[in-house]
């Protein structure tokens, strides 16, 4: 009866396992596991048994050769280790305080009532329970235990897990709680009282952990949101400017240290005009994604403003930026862009300039790529325009760049 009893366990475990974990392989899979480890933890126990007189001795290894169903949970679950173990361990230990409760109120219902006692009756109210245990996770608690799982750091589920390898020792040992002048009923009700109020400390631990990790990522997530451009999904002008200083000052001295290009859509003002505003907005993410698919992982794009982009080229040299620029043009300019029933073909035009002397500040810089681009435009754009320009080019004029 004994044996069946764990072979129940095992089985609503590695079941209740499955509510709370994200399996990632087969279910025959996971059959054929279960079973060889099933078959080798009980015939590892009962060798055991028959060689071991040390009963306490015996419960403390069996207790250990439980411990092997983390072979399955490491074979047939995604989620780490320390997130395995501590799930494992959770389920086990409420399956042994159920037991000790039941077993508990058993005896004392015997003596007061005077009914004999049936610890095989334990055995079958112990796994009724587990059974509305695993229904209960598959119904209500699998979501957020999976949420606190995604959630909390490894490190602090280990600390976590520690107390409840604690617990399950202080479970399998309860003769050390022979107090003077108290029974053993209450020297155990005293036990699991302390198990239970810790055990609700590590869930609290664990939510209030929960919470400051989705606090920093609300922090997260707002910093992000300061830096991006809303429409576009690309960096806005403030974070692109803090990239450039600190490229700037990372970079300062160095010869062709970087490159920054400022690409405009021509004639975009003649697409609102023409399609709509919604159309005009639509363009902009196009030719966001367009010219991010284009750059390396290392180059940051961002929307400069309204129609126009500014790409940032680190240990790029001014040969390597046009060659960027032109092929970004290309690409546009064979690009058809399809909206609501029209077809829309833009083109741009691009200014650059590369970072080979010491500059002062960030300013001078982007002004010499904005007169390029205010070249590009007076030569007829959807071309490239390399920066330094003579005098004459120095000064902009933004109703053009928009004509």
């Amino acid at each position: 009866m004994y044996t069946l009893y764990l072979f129940i366990v095992c089985f609503l475990s590695i079941l209740t396992a499955h509510t709370l974990l994200n399996r990632t392989k087969t279910i025959k899979y996971s059959v054929v596991v279960f079973v060889l480890i099933t078959l080798f933890t009980f015939a590892t126990g009962i060798l055991v048994e028959k060689n071991i007189k040390n009963q306490i001795a015996v419960e403390y290894i069996l207790a250990f050769i439980g411990f092997f169903y983390i072979a399955y949970f490491e074979l047939i679950f995604s989620e780490s280790t320390s997130k395995k173990i501590f799930t494992l361990l959770s389920i086990w230990i409420f399956y042994r305080i159920t037991f000790y409760f039941l077993n508990t109120f058993g005896e004392l219902f015997s003596v007061i009532f005077n009914i004999k006692y049936n610890k095989y009756l334990i055995y079958v109210f112990t796994n009724c329970i587990q059974i509305i245990l695993l229904l209960v996770t598959c119904f209500s608690l699998s979501k957020y235990y999976k949420k606190i799982l995604s959630t909390v750091s490894d490190r602090i589920l280990n600390f976590m897990s520690l107390y409840l390898v604690i617990a399950f020792l202080l479970l399998k040992t309860t003769s050390f709680l022979q107090f003077q002048n108290t029974s053993s009923i209450y020297a155990i009700l005293l036990l699991l009282t302390f198990i239970i109020w810790g055990y609700v400390l590590v869930f609290a631990g664990i939510s209030s952990a929960s919470q400051i990790i989705s606090l920093k990522y609300s922090m997260e997530k707002l910093e992000w949101v300061s830096n991006t451009d809303t429409l576009t999904g690309l960096y806005n002008r403030r974070c692109i400017m803090k990239k450039l200083e600190e490229e700037l000052i990372r970079n300062n001295g160095r010869k062709n240290s970087f490159s920054i290009i400022i690409g405009d859509i021509d004639y975009f003002k003649k697409i609102n005009d023409t399609f709509g505003h919604d159309c005009g907005d639509y363009v902009l993410k196009v030719v966001s994604k367009s010219l991010q698919d284009a750059v390396r992982e290392r180059d940051v794009v961002s929307r400069w403003g309204g129609e126009e982009f500014l790409i940032l080229l680190p240990e790029t040299a001014s040969e390597g930026a046009c060659k960027l620029a032109d092929r970004m043009r290309k690409i546009l300019e064979e690009q058809i862009i399809e909206y609501n029933g029209y077809k829309v073909k833009i083109t741009m035009t691009f200014g650059v300039t590369s970072v080979n002397d010491n500059y002062g500040k960030v300013e001078d810089i982007i002004k010499k790529a904005d007169c390029a681009l205010y070249e590009g435009k007076r030569r007829g754009r959807n071309c490239i325009v390399l920066a330094p320009l003579p005098p004459s080019s120095s000064s902009r004029s933004r109703h053009d760049l928009n004509a």
